[in-house]
């Protein structure tokens, strides 16, 4: 699983470093609208395949359908490899889309196959480490496509085929278990009007896109940041990310450490803590900001890990509960990237004001929902 998130984000930034610091050309198109199309190719499918993923997941075997997948992955690695050594615009942003349908019909099966393969007081452990290893996967992937499209293309390529060649393998490892021969595959609008008569999960599902939302909007705005607002180099860029990294990870542990106290103030707290953190960026001094960076992450983490569990308490429904949470991601990170634009780009409110107003609206959610979320 890790190494196929570290591939999707190996993809993805190396298209976008390619149109731009390397300027590529795909149809005469300007780099910013190449950028934001890559990104809706890789996060609409999350929306497309959720009735799909969601069935999939509920009927095939999962060692089965995992295989498939994986292998899918690889080919599509191979087409990568094929389109960075030949310059070939089009054919890298196909693979970008092909990923995201991939990771789209990945997703609801790796929650689903937590609870059946752990015992119940080891499923919040598992998600620590899940939570964990995704952020890292997206660090690795970015940092290093970044620099090696550039550098050592050759490098990237031999990477991601190993990457994908790793994927593979590590499924054989995992217990054959059976799929649910009675699984009817639903619509897209039935998926979700099903889901939303379970008003724990939803609420759920609700306050984990924001935390999605809000995440989006921080590593999108990360270089303006650190160049613009701090005033650091651009290679500090990457440090910034391994911070955002380091607090989702101390949030995931804290998670775990604190898994006995209440559901409620665990949400709670890990929103509040986004809110404080979000306070220390207002201060220039980027040392301050930097620890108001983890800070936000951090509380980010902590309460999007009991809230992960929530979802897994059925093992039935987790999958189906799962694709409808790729959904509202989805869609709570188109929603706050168009905000993002309108507010900061159109109103001109400063780029820190607005994080902290995302976080304090994150807060607000979560006190929204928490009558719902405290159902037993």
């Amino acid at each position: 699983m890790i190494a196929g998130a570290t591939n999707d984000n190996l993809v993805k930034t190396a298209f976008v470093v390619a149109i731009t610091a390397l300027s590529w050309d795909l149809f005469g198109l300007d780099p910013v609208v190449l950028a934001n199309i890559a990104a809706l190719c890789f996060i609409l499918p999350f929306v497309f395949f959720a009735g799909l993923a969601a069935h999939k997941a509920n009927k095939q075997p999962p060692k089965r359908w995992l295989f498939t997948l994986k292998l899918s992955e690889l080919a599509l690695a191979l087409i990568a490899c094929l389109a960075i050594a030949n310059q070939i615009g089009w054919v890298l942003l196909f693979c970008v889309a092909g990923f995201g349908i991939q990771s789209a019909l990945i997703g609801p099966l790796k929650y689903a196959l937590i609870p059946r393969l752990s015992e119940p007081n080891k499923i919040l452990d598992r998600n620590a480490w899940m939570e964990t290893a995704t952020f890292i996967a997206i660090l690795a992937g970015t940092l290093l496509a970044a620099d090696w499209i550039v550098s050592s293309p050759y490098l990237l390529i031999l990477l991601m085929v190993i990457l994908a060649v790793i994927g593979c393998f590590g499924i054989l490892l995992l217990p054959t278990l059976e799929g649910c021969s009675e699984s009817v595959q639903q619509s897209l609008i039935e998926l979700i009007r099903r889901q939303r008569k379970d008003q724990r999960s939803i609420s759920a599902i609700w306050c984990l896109s924001g935390f999605w939302g809000v995440g989006s909007v921080w590593l999108t705005h990360l270089p303006i940041l650190a160049v613009d607002i701090w005033h650091l180099p651009p290679q500090s860029v990457g440090t910034l990310l391994s911070y955002f990294v380091l607090g989702v990870t101390l949030g995931a542990i804290g998670g775990v450490l604190l898994k006995q106290q209440d559901l409620v103030r665990r949400i709670l707290l890990g929103a509040f803590t986004m809110v404080m953190g979000s306070l220390l960026i207002q201060i220039s001094n980027h040392t301050v900001a930097s620890v108001g960076l983890i800070l936000t992450s951090a509380g980010g983490g902590f309460l999007a890990l009991p809230l992960y569990t929530t979802l897994q308490d059925d093992i039935s429904a987790v999958a189906n509960r799962i694709a409808v949470n790729n959904i509202a991601n989805a869609y709570m990170i188109i929603l706050a990237a168009i905000a993002s634009i309108l507010v900061v780009g159109l109103f001109g409110l400063p780029l820190v004001i607005w994080l902290l107003v995302l976080s304090v609206g994150q807060l607000l959610l979560c006190l929204y929902h928490r009558t719902n979320l405290s159902f037993s």
